[in-house]
């Protein structure tokens, strides 16, 4: 299709990868993206624990004073969501465009095995915590690992592959994070029940996809050709803008559904923590499934219109959750709202890497990073005045409102492009 003949037209014959190189990568992406999920079923726990310690800790009063504008933001559930997801997120945003320098100018691949060992040890040292402090300093460097993570696998996908291939595999990255949802959610509530503690084990498994890097994958790109790229790899901001903003909005209306859900089943159904992994689980398995024929999607549509139908299947997942007389309604929500989860990482990866050089993919890769987690980053903050404890159904009510009229908006947005392929005349040489 014309994403093909563009890619293909302006770049050359892609570097080979091996099938165990591949798999590998895919397992690398899937890790990074489930960091957060995998502590979701324990934060309710993990407040519980920590509730006797909110006012002699510095580090918690310091949180609670710098948000104190925020409704509701006094409790541990505030902190705890803060910590857990907010703080990963805020490391991610600041240090991705440098592991995007990095990936340009040294190399994706001592980027991405030093950034697996960084995941297993941070993500690990949650068991062992046992204050605020503790788990903060943990999530930070949690957050650095997955900016390098993210970086070097989705910048390896533009570099090994080219057109629909290319669309394929960003599908195919996008189902493997959807199809790890599925086991790390449920280990997570499994593990959860045990104790809050243990699901930060399992972040260990990151120490299974470290021989494939080292061994299975070669450096895809000649480090340091930004260097001599010059002007000739600069893109517009308009087009570095537009896979930016889609990616921030997408990630802080995502964060709903993982923020709220452990506390939303609790408050509204009485359900433990097995039922967040499982509700969750399966609105992972409908992601995977779709992401998988993400190609599909791109080969007929504009990224703006893919956006459209992102926004429209999570508004009426949402409003359907936000409605629900029972858990059954709830599954049925998710999985709607799962339809528009599986594109979102793809969709904004592939359309990043159709606006940068192959010179500047890394820093590209990088700022889509930090659109998505500065998302992550902002959800609880944005999502925390529409949280009522005595009414658990309305910030999923507000979130169904909000992506109609993003829905809305991206829709007539993408009459404006003629063709899928238009969006891509703008790529770099």
């Amino acid at each position: 299709m014309a994403d093909a003949e563009a890619d293909t037209r302006q770049e050359a014959p892609a570097p080979q990868v091996s099938n165990p190189g591949m798999i590998t990568i895919l397992m690398a992406t899937a890790l990074a993206l489930l960091a957060t999920p995998l502590v979701a079923p324990a934060m309710k726990d993990i407040a519980t624990a920590l509730a006797d310690q909110v006012d002699g800790d510095p580090l918690a009063q310091g949180i609670l004073t710098l948000f104190a504008f925020l409704p509701g933001n006094g409790d541990v559930n505030f902190l705890v969501k803060f910590i857990m997801l907010s703080i990963p997120a805020l490391f991610i945003v600041v240090s991705a465009p440098l592991t995007g320098w990095f990936a340009d100018n040294v190399g994706r691949k001592p980027l991405l095995i030093g950034s697996l060992l960084l995941f297993a040890v941070s993500g690990m040292s949650g068991f062992y915590a046992s204050s605020f402090t503790g788990y903060f300093i943990g999530r930070a460097l949690l957050g650095l690992s997955v900016a390098g993570i993210k970086t070097s696998t989705v910048t390896m996908a533009g570099d090994f592959f080219r057109g629909e291939a290319r669309a394929r595999f960003l599908g195919l990255q996008g189902s493997a994070m959807k199809m790890g949802g599925i086991v790390f959610m449920l280990l997570g509530g499994y593990l959860a029940s045990i104790n809050y503690s243990v699901p930060f084990l399992a972040y260990a498994l990151a120490l299974v996809a470290l021989p494939g890097a080292i061994w299975a994958i070669g450096e895809s790109r000649r480090p340091g050709a930004i260097r001599k790229a010059g002007a000739a790899a600069g893109v517009s901001t308009i087009e570095l803008a537009k896979p930016f903003v889609g990616a921030f909005v997408a990630s802080v209306l995502f964060y709903i559904s993982v923020v709220q859900m452990n506390f939303f089943l609790a408050d509204a159904f009485q359900l433990s923590n097995f039922y967040t992994g499982l509700t969750v689980a399966i609105g992972n398995t409908i992601s995977a499934a779709i992401a998988f024929k993400y190609g599909a999607f791109k080969a007929r549509f504009s990224y703006v219109t893919v956006f459209a139908m992102i926004f429209a299947a999570m508004s009426v997942g949402y409003f359907v959750i936000g409605f629900a007389p029972s858990y059954a309604v709830v599954v049925l929500g998710i999985m709607i709202a799962g339809l528009g989860f599986g594109l979102i990482v793809p969709n904004q990866s592939a359309w990043i890497i159709s606006v940068v050089s192959p010179e500047r993919r890394g820093f590209g890769v990088g700022l889509v990073t930090t659109a998505m987690f500065m998302g992550q980053f902002a959800g609880p903050i944005i999502i925390q005045p529409f949280v009522d404890p005595a009414n658990p159904f309305q910030v999923f009510r507000v979130g169904g409102v909000a992506l109609a009229v993003l829905a809305i908006t991206y829709g007539v947005a993408g009459r404006l492009f003629a063709s899928p392929g238009k969006e891509e005349t703008t790529q770099a040489t």
